[in-house]
Order: C-alpha cells, then structure tokens, then sequence
C-alpha cells in the first residue's frame, strides 16, 4: 500500500520533487534574523553646475567605511546592540514562499544557541524540519494519520544545519563565529554600498552587501560548489521590538528567479518552548 502522504520521502527512498525543491529553496531562502536600531536618513550627492560633492553619510564616508573597525560598531549600533544582543533569545516569523505558480505558508522558529523549527503546510499535508545542536529530524503530519518521523543525513542536514545559525553572517563573524576578510566600496543598482566580504566559521564564503546610508544588508551573494551565484536580495525592513528585519527576501540562481519569502508576522522573546525542539521520540532509539 503506498504512503498516504502524497510527493514525499519514506527514510531510505530517493528524494521525491518536494525534497529537491525544499532543498533548493533552503539554499537561497537566507533569513536575515538579527539587528536592531534606528531606521538613518539617506544622504544625497549634491551637483552645484559641474561639481559633485559627496556628503558625509550618517555612519561615515564610504571611505571610512571600509575601515573594519569603523564598519563593525556602525553594523552592530544598528543590527544588533548590546540590549538585542543580551536579550535575544528566541525569535519567530510566519509568512508565504512563493515559487512559481505555487505559494506555501510557513513559520520559523529559532531560539539561541542553535535550535530550529521550520514548517511548511504542502496543503494535504505539514512538513516540518527541526534542528537541535547537530541532530535534524523530519515530520510529516496529515489529518487521519499518525505522524511519520525520520531523521536527515547527509547533504540536506548540512543545510539545515547552516541555518541555524541565530544572527546574520556579520554579527556572527563579530562575535567569533567566522570572520570578515574584507570589506570594499562597490555598486548595488548604481547606488553605492558596501561589499563585506565573510568567511563563516565553516569555511564558507558569502559576500554581504551593506547600505551604507542604512547599514541595513541588502543582498547577500555566494557562489555555491556547482559554480552557480546564488543571490538574496533583502527589502521591507520593519522595526520588530528594536530589531530591523526584512518582510521582502527574492532568491535566485545565475539571474533566475527561484522563489520569494514574504514575512506577515515576526515577534522576540515570544515564550518558545524547549521541548518544540526535541528529537522525536519514535527517533531516540535509532
């Protein structure tokens, strides 16, 4: 008799199309959950007849900008002070992924140091995915049948387990967790930025592009092991309890759109508890 969970994956089977497609959306789906502050006013580049005079921006000039240390407490003032930082524990968003001629509700939960839950309703059925230190487990629930657990091996835990990371790539690179090689002025939509180059504490590299009139990321870009350029460009910045999170994140691959994430709540510290985390119990033995 088959599953009576329609397009998903028994342990041990090949990966069905929902997998290969929830890995994809994983790989490009950065959620940027870190980051606090004040929303700064945009500078302007004033013309006086054949003069340019830059004025100076209101966390530095680009050129004192690329100053790591000048960078670093201007990010951190804004993404993620010392009240966010300590504070911080956990944090929840829910919203749609939109890819093609498809939308998905989903919810992500995330509570420091690094646990995870991400669900995702596939309509006849709700998927979700958990990671808890270095284990990550998968259940798939369908009204009128029991919940059908298993564990998550190989290249697909690994990407489960690079998302739950808590704050951003430069947060963690300032707090120990990777470093920043270097950070060069650089162009985003013929406006100026930042480029912050990072090297994440398992060698990855990833490249952060930083408004500097903000200091808000507004595309993160890595080129993945096959070659492609894997793009997330981030907008809709909303203030969640001194937190700036972005509600707009559009991924794409090589220049082909892949698929949107359209956030409709966010909330910290909103009582998570430890236990949503767990492995399974069917999985405890295994």
């Amino acid at each position: 008799m088959g599953s009576p969970y329609t397009n998903t994956k028994r342990s041990g089977g090949k990966p069905s199309a929902l997998q290969k497609s929830l890995k994809r959306m994983l790989f490009l789906s950065a959620f940027v959950l870190t980051g606090a502050g004040i929303y700064s006013l945009i500078t302007y580049i004033l013309e006086d007849k054949n003069t340019t005079v830059e004025v100076e921006l209101p966390y530095g000039t680009i050129d004192q900008l690329i100053d790591p240390e000048v960078f670093t407490k201007a990010y951190m003032s804004v993404n993620c002070n010392d009240a966010l930082l300590n504070n911080t524990q956990t944090i929840r968003v829910a919203g749609h992924i939109v890819s093609g001629d498809q939308k998905q509700a989903f919810s992500l939960i995330k509570k420091r140091p690094d646990q995870m839950l991400f669900t995702i309703d596939r309509g006849s059925h709700e998927m979700s995915f958990g990671v808890s230190d270095s284990l990550v487990w998968r259940r798939i629930r369908a009204p009128q049948h029991d919940d059908l657990f298993s564990l998550v091996e190989g290249e697909e835990a690994n990407a489960w387990l690079e998302q739950r990371r808590f704050f951003d790539w430069i947060i963690s690179a300032t707090l120990g967790e990777g470093r920043i090689t270097g950070i060069v002025g650089d162009l985003w939509e013929q406006t100026d930025c930042l480029r912050v180059s990072i090297e994440g504490a398992d060698g990855e590299a990833v490249d952060i592009l930083v408004s500097p009139h903000t200091m808000y990321p507004i595309a993160e870009l890595q080129t993945l092991a096959d070659g492609t350029i894997k793009q997330s460009v981030f907008s809709d910045y909303r203030d969640i309890d001194g937190m700036p999170l972005p509600f707009k994140m559009v991924s794409s691959v090589d220049g082909e759109s892949v698929s949107q994430i359209i956030l409709e709540t966010a909330s910290l510290n909103s009582g998570v508890l430890s236990k949503l985390f767990d492995i399974p119990k069917d999985l405890q033995t295994n």
